[in-house]
């Protein structure tokens, strides 16, 4: 029935929870949001704008839109307007919202870089300095209380209290640069495997880039907990001090505090994922395109150890346009052959061995290198040890031949 309406078919759809109410853009009316009751199986509403909508965000009481330069805010029973916010240029439709509690909304300022975010429980305006650069992704917890940055550069990710619009905590993502794709924090009593030793539940933060990779960041425990941590007495205090002095310590201490910015869990197995999402307490799953463009879904228990599992695996829609005919250990060669030309059209991710400069299958490099290694001889020298003396070539038969030919000629000559 989507696809039978005016507006062609869905190119941007957000769903109300679980629940028969839906909200989408179709790609031939891009301007438009209908918002559709699967139950009845009709548009119960639409809005319409001079722009083409570039994000929806939906909540019990609200329906969020971005434009290029503009948000507008409306209430989902009558669709009456409830607020209008101008942004900077804003061409990914960055927009978050919290789905619980009092109402709080996350998108850029005006400034380029800064994050402008609605309390509207508190009739209260927050901005922050989140990055130097444009931003490309934002991501509010399910209550409010937390924001996740990510700039153009894609290096780093910023963790800020929204209240008080003070940075808790950075995880390094790494140090190339890369798009961001998709940030998401896990829902709220999720313990995500397994609690912390103060009984409260570990808050994870999951985000997705072009380069294929997954990864799964952990907010630290007084973070999670209170936003700041305890202030210390005078007797750790001084303590703290004195083992400040050692400079073993010093440099342990150090390269604690840099693997807490690190992720704890990188989940590969998609190749250009678009979108993540945590599901229970232990999955995660991820959507986006393999290396045939077919729509694919990957759920994998992040908590596994020591390398994240597949949990399963399925192809949500195939791409018409591609190869059919071949079998799967052809297939299974051109990508391990791949110069990576296809993979500029999804993202820079590459084939983990570059085997196109060769232009040989894996197996067959493995077959090449044991045929060498038998030709190498060896010297055992006198205290225990390999010397390598020479190495035996192969003798061609065509040459062989000519060899022999040459020397009968020299033995008719004498």
């Amino acid at each position: 029935p989507l696809q039978e309406s005016q507006h062609g078919q869905p190119i941007l759809m957000e769903m109300l929870f679980r629940c028969n109410l839906l909200a989408f853009v179709g790609h031939e009316a891009t301007h438009r949001v209908l918002i559709w009751d699967d139950h009845v199986q009709k548009a119960i509403g639409e809005l319409s704008f001079r722009q083409s909508v570039l994000n929806i965000r939906l909540r019990r009481d609200a329906i969020a839109i971005a434009l290029r330069d503009r948000t507008y805010v409306y209430h989902l029973s009558d669709l009456s307007l409830r607020d209008k916010i101008y942004t900077a240029d804003n061409p990914h439709g960055l927009l978050s919202i919290s789905t619980s509690g009092e109402m709080v909304l996350a998108c850029p300022s005006v400034t380029e870089g800064h994050v402008r975010v609605e309390l509207y429980g508190l009739r209260k305006t927050v901005l922050m300095e989140a990055h130097e650069s444009s931003l490309r992704a934002v991501a509010l917890t399910e209550d409010g209380t937390k924001l996740a940055t990510a700039s153009g550069k894609g290096t780093v990710i910023r963790v800020w209290q929204v209240a008080t619009s003070t940075l808790m905590q950075e995880f390094r993502r790494g140090v190339e640069r890369v798009t961001i794709t998709c940030l998401t924090w896990n829902p709220l009593g999720s313990s995500g495997g397994g609690s912390s030793s103060s009984g409260s539940s570990k808050q994870h933060l999951a985000c997705t880039s072009e380069k294929g990779t997954t990864h799964v960041f952990e907010l630290r425990a007084e973070t999670a907990n209170g936003g700041t941590p305890k202030k210390a007495t005078l007797t750790q205090s001084v303590w703290s001090a004195v083992k400040s002095a050692s400079s073993s310590y010093s440099s342990s201490s150090t390269s604690s505090s840099s693997d807490s910015n690190k992720s704890i869990a990188q989940v590969r197995g998609v190749f250009a994922p678009k979108a993540c999402a945590f599901v229970g307490q232990n999955l995660l799953g991820i959507s986006g395109y393999d290396m045939d463009g077919n729509g694919v879904l990957l759920l994998s228990d992040y908590t596994a150890q020591p390398e994240p599992t597949r949990h399963s695996y399925h192809i949500l829609c195939k791409n018409p346009n591609a190869k059919t005919e071949e079998t799967e250990e052809a297939r299974r060669r051109r990508r391990l052959l791949s110069d990576g030309k296809d993979s500029s059209n999804s993202g820079p991710m590459t084939s983990p061995t570059n085997n196109a400069s060769s232009g040989l299958y894996i197996g067959e490099r493995v077959e090449v290198l044991e045929n060498q290694l038998t030709n190498i001889k060896f010297e055992e020298e006198s205290d225990g040890f390999l010397n390598v003396v020479g190495m035996e070539k192969e003798k061609e038969p065509s040459r062989a031949g000519e060899e022999t030919k040459e020397e009968t000629e020299a033995e008719n000559g004498l």
